[in-house]
């Protein structure tokens, strides 16, 4: 899922991109193609103005006035060349010849004192003493002789229209870009990273099928132990009780062998560790103290110098519930606990009846769970020990079961050590059927 989300995104960025690219490269052209036009028109106009039937040689004074009033009217709405001012060599003085009443207009601003509105006539004319940035001057030659020259006033409206559609869609490409490439590291990052848990979820899942087998592995074991030793116990039993006469110390050694196959089946039968190996059981209602018991006879093996406290409520209602499971979660909590005190401290087990609920209480003195982990101790594979001494899998699994009972497990701190709570509902013969 994660994959497919991702990838989303980055079609529509590189999708948004082409298409921007595709839109700068049309306007680049049409930018291209105004400038052409441009161009185009200039040298047209230069090629006519620099006809001689309209402005003579240098040294004929005679101009074709009606030619070149009746050439720029053909300009007046042109889209790119606008007012115009034309110059004409007379010998080797230059004067304007276009507008024809151009030099009459400039007399009348330098010597009239009321001259706002001729100035502002005189404006819309390009002055060739003084170029403006929108004016270009054109050289008018003929048979290699320079005539004069052609003062237009360009319209670069849609031309700078044009770049600015430019600038701003290349501007815009850039951002598009660097957030892409950004979106994309962070993609390989995320992918990356979801590589390596991936690494890690398929190495525990090895471990995991490795534990699944262990486990077969014991319930068979134990199955085939279970007749040779039943065969040590009865065969001492008969040697004991067919030779009264034995020496003391002998018949003190071999009744010491006899009570430790009896403490063998004791705890088989005690703790139903044969079915608890094959996670065998049905569901049915369980006495909570008596399987308290047989979880911590199951990891007595962890306890070392441990203290164990039991506040047992005796007026417990049984829950109803598959007890292997109940053992599996009880034990795993008092293995991490014992595991925790490192065989010193102290263990207090308690249960009580709080309203329709049996709570069970395990509290150990191992220094406590630092808040920031309290939540991460029941993620799958997460573990603080070695990896040979846990998977990260038993806080998780003994969650998941009691969530499957509709109960709850929580942890706490307290000062010192940590409290595990488990919760589990009350349940009826009739809501039990």
């Amino acid at each position: 899922m994660t994959f497919t989300t991702s990838k989303t995104p980055r079609v529509l960025y590189g999708i948004t991109i082409i298409v921007m690219v595709v839109a700068v490269a049309l306007l680049w052209q049409l930018l291209k193609r105004f400038e052409r036009d441009i161009e185009t028109n200039i040298r047209g106009l230069q090629r006519v103005l620099s006809n001689e039937s309209m402005l003579r040689t240098p040294y004929d004074p005679s101009v074709r006035f009606s030619q070149i009033e009746d050439l720029v009217s053909k300009y007046s709405h042109h889209p790119y060349l606008r007012e115009m001012t034309i110059t004409k060599y007379f010998g080797k003085k230059e004067d304007v010849v276009y507008p024809f009443f151009y030099r009459a207009l400039r007399a009348a601003v330098t010597h009239s004192t009321s001259s706002l509105h001729i100035g502002e006539i005189l404006q819309r004319y390009p002055d060739p003493e003084r170029l403006e940035s929108d004016v270009i001057k054109i050289p008018l030659v003929g048979r290699s002789q320079l005539l004069g020259h052609a003062y237009v006033r360009l319209d670069r409206t849609a031309l700078r229209n044009v770049q600015l559609a430019i600038t701003v869609l290349t501007l815009i490409l850039l951002a598009f870009i660097v957030t892409y490439l950004i979106q994309f590291r962070r993609q390989e990052e995320v992918i990356s990273q979801t590589t390596i848990e991936l690494e890690e979820k398929k190495r525990e899942l090895v471990r995991l099928e490795r534990l699944a087998l262990a486990g077969q592995l014991s319930a068979n074991l134990l199955h085939d132990l279970k007749k040779p030793v039943l065969n040590i116990k009865n065969e001492l039993s008969d040697l004991i009780a067919d030779n009264p006469n034995l020496p003391l110390p002998l018949k003190e050694k071999l009744e010491l062998l006899l009570d430790q196959t009896r403490i063998f089946f004791s705890l088989l039968h005690e703790t139903n560790l044969e079915k608890f190996a094959r996670g065998e059981g049905e569901e049915e209602f369980v006495d909570i103290n008596e399987t308290l018991h047989k979880s911590l006879a199951l990891v007595r093996y962890e306890r070392g110098q441990v203290e164990e406290i039991l506040q047992l409520s005796d007026s417990l209602p049984p829950v109803y519930a598959k007890q292997v499971q109940l053992i599996q979660v009880f034990s795993n909590i008092i293995l991490n606990a014992f595991q925790a005190m490192r065989g010193k401290g102290k263990l207090i087990v308690r249960s009580m009846c709080i309203g329709n609920k049996v709570v069970v209480e395990i509290e150990d003195s191992g220094g406590g769970i630092p808040p920031e982990l309290a939540d991460k101790i029941f993620t799958p594979f997460y573990t603080t020990k070695p990896s040979e001494e846990g998977s990260g899998l038993g806080l998780y699994i003994s969650r998941d079961i009691v969530h499957q009972l509709r109960g709850k497990l929580s942890v706490r701190s307290v000062p010192g050590g940590t409290v595990f709570s488990i919760e589990l509902p009350i349940r009826s013969e009739t809501d039990a059927s």
